[in-house]
């Protein structure tokens, strides 16, 4: 049995491959204990630049701290949230 893929929907599979990839990566950071994420993890997962991930702090979207200084650490609860929430995969994709 032979499958076709057209080029544009086999990368459109891929790039949300890695996506999914990144995410459990940078999720599973500590093993998935710790609470909170880096901002660096947070950008990373959710593709949020520094400046809207500011933003969406300002909107009480993230529940955040400083760690360390000047470190920002982000409630990963509220980056599962906001990923559910904001996911490209439609119900067409599904």
């Amino acid at each position: 049995m032979n499958i076709t893929i057209d080029s544009k929907a086999f990368k459109i599979i891929m790039d949300r491959l890695d996506l999914i990839e990144t995410t459990i990566k940078a999720m599973s950071a500590n093993n998935g204990h710790s609470r909170w994420m880096s901002e660096e993890d947070v950008m990373m997962v959710t593709g949020l630049k520094r400046t809207a991930l500011y933003e969406r702090r300002k909107e009480g979207v993230f529940n955040w701290r400083h760690d360390n200084g000047r470190k920002i650490k982000y409630l990963r609860r509220d980056v599962e949230a906001y990923l559910s929430s904001n996911s490209t995969i439609t119900k067409n994709d599904k």
